[in-house]
């Protein structure tokens, strides 16, 4: 097979290089990547050099995948598949796997990624009682990184940083130690550590000298886009005499000096290895006037190293167009405009045509109108799929199964159904705090704190516990389709049997006569250790009913009641001296009660002049009104002691909780059910005694109000004495008025706010989240009175009471979720009692219709519970034959019968589908298939890596994120002042011509056709003129419209 057919003078130049240092000079378009990989192919065919010899390097997952893949059509099989192609990470990931004891490390450590990175400094700052808004996650993580990306210490180089102020200086060295400590604690490595760790490893002369046995060519890709530590990697791997390293770059595409890349490292290439040099310039994208366009306005930056012109093999081509807008609106709609015209008039296909931009705020206006003109487009946003939502949360799992970190916790003990709801979810948090123990500590121990916390919740937590101590067993050592497999099974399991239609058709059922009545009769009985006993007439839901409430008092509640199944045709139940007797069924007559005696009674009354009995239920299921009950009952147990907490609001001199002072300040603390025990209420005086007219007009608040008041600095000490270590609940507290607190609380105690917080605001949302959720819209919601709001002694009054009514809410979802163990009763229980069962549902059929009644939404929850726990009846069931007989054909009809089909059961198989194929996949292009492999494979995808070019959809990213793209069409929108280049103060002539590098990049994607885009306005701000990069495109090439009439 001649390795060079299909090649230029040039290429064939590079790709014949056999020994030695080479750098190939590669324009935008000129075949770097086909130069590569036939290099690789001729190395292998021609020269006979082992394929698991060569190491080609690149900047993205997908970048090297289609390398591979491009290797793999070349060579073939097994050969192709041997050479390693990968990025700079994943190389550093292997070596760290493979030696990582070598210097100090667990080979079982884990990665960072920005989100955890960010929490670990946010908590760092937070030690060290720092206010948060001075030390942003943002600031530090550039400076570890600008570190540690020029192989320093980050502590060591905080020094040469932009920052003067020594206290400043020496509070982010503090940080930046501690944050240090806690990787270590956690075992930890962040993303620059990857590469700064494999460069200490490579120190150690027999890993460097294996290296150097292990791989003797090396090809880099994208090499302007190198950094100081990535620079110094390769010299390591570089084994003389040969230094066989080729490298491929263009100065006029480095794009990422925020990440320490620097064209200079061309230069010193050049310096320090001497390599063959070759130019590539035959051009094989763009049309003749896109590609002069481009060159015409990189020829603006005055660094370069050398002007130089592409040779086109392409036609003329098309005119530039360039569109002005008023508005971002306007913008979209004539993009859409423009889009839609393509596809009817010219034939484009909307895979053809991709949308660029700046920044990724500057899409959404068009996001948002192609949804609405129904016109189908893959966004790349700026984390990959697996970041978000329920993938987010997958893989919380699968890392809180191989590294236990507590970060993992929250996302996976929520997911797939609420485990721990918010109020909960803070008071343990509190309680962690007040034991001196670490949170994941006290979930692992959850029966220890049976006085503080709720029985359903302790199920629940051990539940979680035992479901990952099995998906660890069960997994263990396998490979990763297996694993996926395996976790979506249990998943499955997880997942509520209800479905969101049918939460809502239970939750507006009216609520059964006598159920709070019957529910503190029992209540009372548990308190006080009082006998109960269970008796029910003979029948398939009377005995579930009966079993039911057994089970619940036995598994949750430790209590061991009394139970006895009547034989059929007894009616009458068995005299009892005290406590509480449950009657299930119609009985003829109830016989001689005692004095002491309480009778609940779930079925039809032997008289109607019964008084002192409860009659819970009289014609209705039996096991229903049992769940209920004792549903009820449960959550009863769960009800919160809100003597812990204190409810505050403050009132302040603006809406910038950066500045904002504090001008009034109240709270209640609160009894065991929430009403208010003590006050506190001070009128404060803000630093300079100035209060500013529009703050005034929210809160009433002036200056001569407050002006003989005492300052925040004598008012702070007494309030912290009134708060003390108490949860804290407020109105957009997390946003707000905790920010301000605890920046005061530094200021003026050097103390930091600990309490955990509960944000009425944030419950409100997810409750209700297409409602205003406002304390006055809430206030009306729940028939609050209440005077005028944004005083802060009637906002903590009102607040206190929506408050009361969230967690009420909150409660009564929890409750009627709960118990779902015990929905196989009642659906026998239903099955028996109601004579017009579907006959309709067969197996193979899927109904799609939507329960009517409460009945139709249970049988459903009973049936996806059975037949994904393939639940059998209990035996203590002691039904005669016949009946017996029946509950078993009952039982089979959930586990045969088919469930409607929900929106949510359509979105989890897709996410299954989603990680199935993502296993696969990761299965096809890594030799090793585990479960620490698979997790590394998933923190180190881009954005960019999950780019569909097959399906039929438009494409929508930012212009760094194009970097190795190519359409035949491209628009590239927000081509005006501000927006491109983007807007920073004091910006240098070295970002500008990085900028102008930018848009190069983005011209040259284009194929055929390229669009520009400015508005006027694209804030409401002010009149913004076009970019200058669209004033440096020759006038020749670009046909402007005041509007995006014609194309």
């Amino acid at each position: 097979m001649n390795t060079l057919h299909g090649l230029n003078e040039k290429q064939i130049e590079a790709v014949t290089h056999k020994d030695g240092p080479l750098l190939v000079i590669a324009g935008p378009g000129t075949g770097k990547t086909k130069v590569i990989t036939h290099r690789i192919e001729h190395l292998i065919r021609e020269h006979n050099i082992r394929p698991e010899k060569i190491l080609a390097i690149t900047f993205t997952n997908k970048a090297a995948e289609e390398m591979q893949e491009r290797i793999n059509t070349e060579i073939g099989e097994p050969h192709g598949s041997s050479v390693k192609a990968c990025t700079f990470h994943a190389f550093c990931v292997k070596v760290l796997r493979k030696h990582a004891l070598k210097i100090g490390l667990s080979e079982n450590f884990t990665i960072f990624d920005q989100e955890l990175q960010d929490e670990i400094l946010t908590e760092s700052v937070r030690e060290l009682s720092l206010n948060a808004d001075d030390y942003p996650p943002w600031l530090l993580r550039n400076i570890i990184s600008d570190a540690k990306c020029k192989l320093q210490n980050p502590v060591d180089a905080v020094d040469e940083t932009d920052i003067y102020d020594s206290e400043t200086i020496e509070n982010i060295r503090s940080v930046l130690q501690i944050y240090q400590h806690k990787l270590d604690e956690y075992d930890a490595l962040d993303f620059d550590d990857l590469q700064l760790k494999t460069v200490e490893l490579l120190g150690v002369e027999a890993v460097k000298a294996a290296y150097h046995q292990e791989i003797s060519y090396i090809l880099v890709d994208e090499f302007h886009d190198v950094n100081r530590v990535q620079y110094h990697l390769l010299q390591l791997l570089c084994a003389a005499p040969a230094y066989n390293l080729m490298v491929v770059a263009d100065e006029d595409q480095s794009i990422y000096s925020w990440r320490g890349s620097n064209p200079e490292y061309i230069d010193n290439f050049r310096t320090d290895f001497d390599p063959r040099t070759v130019e590539l310039d035959d051009h094989y994208r763009c049309s003749e006037k896109i590609l002069r366009a481009a060159e015409e306005v990189i020829s603006r930056n005055p660094e370069r190293q050398k002007q130089h012109t592409l040779r086109t093999h392409k036609d003329a081509g098309r005119d530039i167009f360039h569109y002005t807008f008023d508005t971002p609106i306007a913008e979209a709609l004539g993009i859409i405009n423009v889009i839609q015209s393509l596809v009817t008039q010219r034939n484009y296909s909307y895979r053809d045509i991709a949308v660029f931009y700046r920044t990724h705020k500057l899409a959404d206006v068009l996001a948002e109108q192609l949804l609405r003109a129904d016109i189908k487009f893959q966004r790349i946003l700026p984390t990959n799929s697996f970041g978000e939502g329920n993938s987010k949360s997958i893989l919380a799992y699968l890392r809180l199964i191989q590294w236990q970190l507590p970060q993992d916790l929250e996302q996976a003990i929520n997911f797939p159904e609420t485990c721990i709801d918010d109020l909960t979810w803070v008071r343990l948090k509190w309680l962690a705090q007040r034991k001196h123990i670490a949170f994941i500590e006290l979930l692992r121990n959850i029966e220890a704190y049976a006085e503080d916390i709720g029985p359903l919740t302790r199920r629940n937590v051990r539940r979680f516990w035992t479901q990952l101590e099995n998906l660890s067993a069960d997994i263990q050592d396998a490979k990763i389709d297996k694993i996926i497999q395996t976790l979506f099974d249990a998943l499955e399991r997880s997942r509520s049997p209800y479905r969101a239609e049918e939460l809502e058709v239970i939750e507006k059922q009216p609520e059964l006569p006598n159920l709070v009545t019957a529910q503190d009769v029992l209540y009372s009985a548990l308190d006080l250790d009082e006998p109960i006993q269970i008796t029910a007439c003979h029948g398939i839901d009377e005995y579930c009913a009966a079993h039911i409430i057994h089970q619940t008092l036995e598994t949750y509640l430790n209590q061991s009641a009394q139970l006895q199944f009547l034989p059929p045709n007894a009616n009458r139940p068995p005299q009892l001296d005290n406590g509480v007797h449950l009657l299930i069924g119609d009985f003829e007559e109830f016989g001689e009660k005692e004095r002491d005696t309480r009778v609940i009674l779930i079925g039809n009354p032997a008289r109607t002049s019964d008084s002192d009995v409860i009659h819970l239920d009289t014609e209705g299921v039996r096991s229903i009104a049992a769940l209920k009950l004792c549903q009820r009952l449960i959550n009863r147990f769960e009800s919160p002691n809100m003597a812990d907490m204190v409810v505050y609001d403050l009132e302040t001199t603006g809406i910038n909780p950066k500045t904002a002072e504090i001008v009034e300040i109240a709270a209640h603390r609160l009894s065991v059910i929430g009403d208010e025990v003590e006050r506190y209420h001070c009128l404060v005086k803000p630093p300079g005694g100035h209060i500013p007219r529009a703050a005034t007009r929210i809160h009433q608040i002036e200056a001569e109000t407050v002006k003989n008041a005492p300052g925040i600095e004598m008012v702070l000490p007494e309030f912290s004495g009134f708060i003390q270590d108490r949860i804290l609940i407020g109105h957009n507290v997390a946003e707000y008025d905790n920010p301000i607190l605890a920046r005061d609380l530094r200021r003026y105690l050097k103390s930091d706010l600990s309490a955990p917080h509960y944000d009425t605001l944030a419950t409100a949302r997810r409750l209700f989240p297409r409602q205003r959720c406002s304390m006055g819209a809430l206030a009306e919601k729940f028939e609050i009175e209440h005077g005028r709001l944004h005083g802060a002694l009637e906002d903590v009054r009102v607040n206190r009471e929506i408050f009361k009514e969230l967690i009420k809410i909150d409660a009564y979802k929890r409750e009627v979720k709960s118990l779902t163990e015990l929905l196989p009763l009642v659906g026998v229980g239903i099955l028996a009692k109601t004579e017009a069962r579907s006959t309709e549902e067969t197996e193979g059929s899927r109904p799609e219709i939507a329960p009517t009644t409460e009945i139709d939404a249970l049988l459903n929850a009973a049936k996806r519970f059975v037949q994904t726990h393939n639940a059998v009846l209990p035996d203590r069931l002691p039904l005669e034959a016949a009946a017996a007989a029946e509950a078993i054909a009952y039982m089979e009809e959930l586990q045969d019968t088919v469930v409607p089909d929900f929106r949510e059961d359509i979105e989890w198989r897709q996410r299954r589908i989603q990680f199935m194929n993502a296993a696969i996949h990761f299965e096809s292009v890594n030799a090793e298939h585990q479960l620490t492999n698979f997790l590394d494979y998933q923190k180190l995808l881009t954005n960019i890596d999950e780019l569909d070019d097959k399906t039929e959809q438009l494409t929508l990213m930012t212009l760094h994120a194009a970097k190795g793209t190519e359409f035949p069409v491209v628009i590239i929108l927000g081509m005006e002042e501000g927006s491109f280049p983007m807007w920073r103060q004091n910006i240098t002539e070295a970002e500008i011509e990085e900028e102008r590098r930018l848009f190069y990049v983005g011209m040259t994607r284009a194929q055929n056709q390229l669009y520009l885009s400015s508005t006027t306005y694209r804030t409401g701000d002010r009149n913004r003129a076009a970019s200058m990069f669209v004033r440096e495109v020759p006038s020749n090439y670009v046909i402007k419209w005041p509007a995006a009439r014609n194309m």
